[in-house]
């Protein structure tokens, strides 16, 4: 009986699986839709389209335009409502975007067991993040950055906020923001190399993968009931996947491997601390957004502790520089209880 439990979990969460490895084999699709009454059950989708996303270069030049939404040629500030896992590190790349840029936006907590928040309306899509973009509906994180990056009140939001923030000549564009090789660079790292290594790192035993997924407590559009077997069942279906992950990747000592990851992001993208962020300028592009989310999506966890609080130095220095800026607030590091730095 336990092991035909797992097995239905197991599936029910493979999709969960993608906010963390094969990012770059991904298959992400977008679908238009248009919402007629506010009592209407049934949505009608305009279009169905697929396409790998295997760059950022591809991303960029998406067959979906984002210029279809009327924010774009308006101005004004787009309605978004944000369908997500709480620790998906894509679904954070996205929240780090949306709150550099302030945007107000609605964020609904999907259930990873059953994606109900996600029927009927999704379509065959049942991934995360999903976003409604006003009428329309966005899957995936770069495409939804693109199409909000894409808006007019965003572009010009953001190009006061850095003439603001920084001398004339060193003042970022929307440009280099978003299509330099820095930005670029690091945008495929956080997608595909850091988000994927940070998994088995917070789900390599039952206990942190238990932890991980204490966020449903927190979660009020859960019942009671949701919350035990989410964390229960679906800690369990994450902690014998992340032997799969390890396996995909060659990877047999995971907390290594992140150190590693990190090392690289620090000599490579912060220059051994003489940048103050891998833009090369005085304030962050894309790639710095990314890296930032992917590591704030483990915040609070066992992860974080190791891979920000007591690794210290240039990483840290950088990421307390990362959450003024994105959540305009110190961060607040807290040890967990029980760890001793060496």
């Amino acid at each position: 009986c336990l092991g035909r439990t797992m097995l239905k979990t197991t599936t029910a969460m493979n999709t969960t699986l993608r906010c963390f490895v094969g990012r770059a084999a991904a298959r992400t699709s977008v679908h238009s839709h248009h919402l007629t009454s506010k009592s209407q059950q049934q949505l009608a989708f305009v279009s169905s389209l697929q396409s790998p996303s295997t760059s950022t270069s591809t991303w960029l030049s998406s067959i979906y335009s984002a210029r279809s939404f009327s924010a774009a040629a308006t101005g004004q500030a787009p309605e978004i409502k944000l369908y997500q896992y709480h620790i998906c590190p894509f679904c954070n790349i996205t929240k780090s975007v949306l709150s550099y840029a302030k945007l107000d936006y609605e964020k609904v907590e999907v259930n990873p067991l059953t994606k109900q928040e996600l029927k009927p309306w999704s379509g065959d899509y049942k991934k995360v993040p999903i976003a409604l973009i006003g009428e329309e509906q966005v899957n995936g994180s770069e495409k939804i950055i693109d199409a909000l990056l894409d808006t007019q009140y965003v572009q010009q939001f953001l190009q006061s906020r850095w003439n603001d923030e920084a001398s004339d000549k060193d003042a970022m564009t929307m440009q280099q923001f978003q299509n330099s090789e820095n930005s670029q660079k690091w945008m495929r790292y956080a997608v595909d190399d850091l988000a994927a290594l940070l998994y088995p790192n917070i789900c390599g035993t039952l206990g942190d993968s238990y932890d991980a997924f204490s966020y449903v407590k927190n979660v009020d559009s859960f019942t009671g009931g949701q919350k035990i077997s989410i964390q229960m069942l679906g800690s369990l279906a994450m902690y014998f996947a992340a032997s799969r992950v390890k396996s995909k990747r060659n990877i047999t000592d995971e907390k290594k491997a992140l150190k590693e990851a990190l090392d690289k992001f620090e000599h490579e993208g912060l220059d051994n601390g003489k940048l103050s962020y891998c833009s090369g300028v005085s304030t962050p592009d894309l790639g710095d957004l990314a890296v930032f989310g992917v590591l704030y999506s483990v915040n609070g966890l066992q992860a974080h502790t190791d891979s920000i609080q007591l690794r210290g130095g240039a990483v840290k220095e950088w990421y307390d520089r990362m959450h003024l800026s994105v959540m305009g607030e110190k961060a607040q590091h807290q040890i967990k209880l029980g760890v001793t730095c060496d």
